[in-house]
């Protein structure tokens, strides 16, 4: 093994072979347990053979790379850092990736690579949270004219408020597909959603819909509340998630609304007759109801009735 990385050193950067990173990437799969040397140079060696390898070539390396369990977490972090149509089966399976490297991805590169960590099958609290808490702002965020401020100087709750009254404006002008780029969900909340209702992580569930919601953690236990599992439908339907994941979710949140063989049917039903203008309107009163409540100004027993 040592020969043969003393030859693939010693090969001429200017050739740029592919077949380079190829034996170099079988020779060190071809080890069961590396050694500290062997992992050593194959770190050293991967970086200048990958950058004078084709782009085919670097695909087919990292694809290969994707299933070993050996990788250094200094080449770990440079395959994650690279481009998404590369990187993405390495972020989304590979048993080398540490938290650590992992978190720093979901911090530093964009959503495309976050949600290629989403599809992993082995993901720990640490990396939850951070996928969780992980918000990048979309360039068309708060559009319609509005003054805009810096997205860290919002309250989580005012700025929703502030996004369903400008939907809900938009729906009452029969104009219900065209949300002037203003959806709730982005892309990194909705596949966690769907995530965690497809494992039945429920509390993740009520932890990514009550950020969702603008931190408010007393509106997404009121909204879970509802067995019938309406009020989370019409959330959803407000939050600009579309009838394919809301019916998706709903069963696996609310277990009892799939028992026979036309619960999904009813399902897409339910959600279908929900307006999008409605459904923002339900939110914002459910929203100021939870807020008073909050403040002490309100009973959760008037709560449900002016809800019901």
């Amino acid at each position: 093994m040592v020969d043969r990385y003393r030859e693939l050193e010693g090969v001429n950067s200017a050739r740029k072979l592919d077949v380079v990173l190829m034996a170099t990437v079988s020779s060190f799969g071809s080890l069961q347990q590396p050694t500290a040397g062997e992992t050593r140079r194959f770190a050293e060696l991967f970086g200048p053979v990958y950058e004078a390898s084709s782009m085919e070539a670097r695909r087919q390396a990292v694809a290969a790379l994707s299933g070993n369990a050996h990788i250094p977490q200094s080449v770990c972090l440079f395959i994650a850092r690279q481009d998404i149509t590369i990187s993405a089966p390495f972020l989304g399976r590979s048993p080398s990736i540490s938290d650590d490297t992992l978190i720093s991805i979901i911090e530093e590169e964009s959503e495309d690579h976050t949600r290629a960590i989403i599809h992993r099958n082995d993901l720990s609290q640490r990396v939850i949270e951070a996928l969780i808490s992980a918000h990048k702002p979309q360039p068309d965020d708060n559009q319609d004219g509005a003054a805009t401020e810096n997205a860290a100087t919002y309250d989580g709750s005012e700025a929703l408020r502030q996004t369903l009254k400008a939907m809900a404006a938009k729906a009452a002008g029969n104009d219900k597909d065209d949300r002037l780029g203003l959806v709730t969900l982005n892309e990194l909340q909705t596949a966690l959603l769907v995530r965690f209702a497809r494992r039945r992580e429920h509390l993740l569930f009520r932890e990514t819909l009550a950020r969702a919601l603008g931190g408010e953690t007393l509106l997404a236990n009121d909204i879970l509340s509802d067995i019938s599992g309406h009020r989370l439908a019409t959330a959803l339907v407000a939050l600009g998630m579309s009838e394919d994941d809301t019916t998706f979710v709903l069963p696996r949140i609310f277990p009892h609304m799939a028992l026979d063989d036309d619960g999904h049917t009813e399902i897409r039903a339910m959600v279908g007759d929900i307006s999008t203008e409605g459904a923002i309107e339900s939110l914002l009163r459910w929203q100021s109801d939870a807020t008073q409540r909050a403040d002490g100004h309100e009973s959760p027993q008037r709560d449900k009735r002016r809800s019901a």
